[in-house]
């Protein structure tokens, strides 16, 4: 923590530190209180932005593991925070680890009420969702398909105002059918591809369409 909030400290070392806060904090509940009750959130905060995209990148993972502690949600719940995750989710063509970190994190958080109620009311969330949804990357797909399960839950509504239903329907017609290896995927891809295929079906037929 002292080598992130250090001026001096290069870009290297930052790095690094913040790739150990990302294990750690993914460890125990415990180790992210520890990690908190040292400013853990207003020095990631800070560090995620960095002019440096590896510094960038790291400190959305290590503040991302710290989900799903209570003071996060709590921090994640203002507006002017989400909207940052929000920005960089949008930046995958530019920065796609940061934006694959980003996601992560909203798919989780999205399982919390008045996350989703805030993520809902931001203009910049549905064109995020759109983007992510049309850019046929199926990690990034796959992310943003379990966030919009979440907020079908709490928001039903709003997966049809934003189109996202549309686009669940078309995908599910379109691809249902296909054999992934036709599509050319890699054995990870195929994978990822099916479990899109699902995402997008429990969507569909959660608004009560077959």
């Amino acid at each position: 923590m002292k080598l992130v909030k250090d001026h001096e400290a290069s870009d290297l070392q930052r790095f690094e530190s913040l790739l150990s806060l990302t294990n750690l904090g993914g460890y125990d509940h415990e180790t992210k209180r520890r990690i908190l009750s040292l400013r853990g959130l207003s020095v990631l905060s800070y560090a995620m932005f960095s002019d440096h995209t590896l510094v960038r990148t790291a400190a959305t993972e290590a503040m991302s593991n710290l989900v799903p502690h209570p003071e996060v949600i709590e921090f994640l719940r203002q507006p002017e925070k989400l909207k940052v995750w929000v920005a960089f989710s949008s930046d995958f063509i530019d920065n796609y680890e940061c934006a694959r970190a980003a996601l992560g994190c909203i798919a989780m958080i999205t399982s919390d009420p008045k996350v989703t109620d805030e993520f809902c009311k931001l203009k910049s969330s549905n064109k995020m969702v759109d983007s992510v949804l049309s850019s046929g990357k199926l990690e990034l797909m796959h992310r943003v398909l379990v966030a919009l399960l979440n907020i079908q839950g709490h928001n039903s509504n709003w997966i049809i105002s934003s189109g996202s239903l549309s686009f669940c329907e078309a995908y599910v017609a379109k691809y249902h059918n296909h054999d992934p290896i036709d599509l050319g995927f890699s054995a990870v891809e195929k994978k990822l591809f099916m479990v899109t295929i699902d995402l997008a079906k429990d969507i569909v037929t959660g608004q009560g369409n077959e």
